[in-house]
């Protein structure tokens, strides 16, 4: 089966991975063309995180994703028990006083003993981890590097136009931000 993802908006190049391949029979193959990185990268994760090691085939114009169904049910698709952090904003509040209430809450989330396992990022918090500058950018530093996984939304990031820029974490996709909000996770958002 082939499908035909070019031109389309996150997340629906996953979506329709995801539907093509609850169509396939097993040990069938499915090729997935795209022709931007970003959701190439995205459908590469989303294989991976399913163990179907895909194929990739590049030009300059086009990517050809192959992958061979194999042990794939939907309904154990990214499912977690832990906590997420959800940041809407790159600030608590209000100008100043809200950008330093959000450096002292994640410099504190390291001495908590449940911090959380990811912290997803959106609109504006997306510029916290491209920005060096930023006030909360050495505390997020601080967090990937205890292991923390920081996930930055694709879309928001191209929407600034910082989508080479990331200083801090992985680009992620709204496929895989929903899935965390709807999983198993206890989700807290600032």
């Amino acid at each position: 089966m082939k499908i035909d993802c070019r031109n389309l908006s996150c997340p629906q190049p996953i979506v329709e991975t995801k539907n093509a391949l609850e169509k396939l029979q097993e040990n069938e193959i499915l090729e997935i063309v795209l022709n931007s990185i970003i959701s190439k990268n995205n459908v590469v994760k989303f294989l991976n995180s399913l163990n179907l090691n895909p194929i990739i085939d590049e030009n300059a114009q086009e990517f050809c994703i192959k992958v061979q169904k194999k042990n794939f049910n939907s309904s154990e698709v990214n499912i977690h028990d832990y906590n997420v952090l959800f940041l809407k904003t790159d600030k608590v509040g209000e100008g100043e006083l809200g950008q330093n209430l959000l450096v002292g809450f994640l410099s504190t989330l390291k001495n908590l003993d449940h911090a959380p396992s990811k912290i997803l990022c959106v609109n504006e918090s997306v510029l916290i981890n491209v920005d060096e500058n930023h006030k909360a950018h050495l505390a997020m530093k601080e967090l990937e590097n205890l292991g923390i996984e920081i996930i930055s939304c694709g879309a928001c990031l191209e929407f600034f136009n910082k989508s080479k820029e990331l200083k801090i974490g992985n680009i992620g996709n709204a496929y895989e931000i929903l899935n965390e909000l709807f999983g198993k996770a206890k989700i807290i958002t600032l």
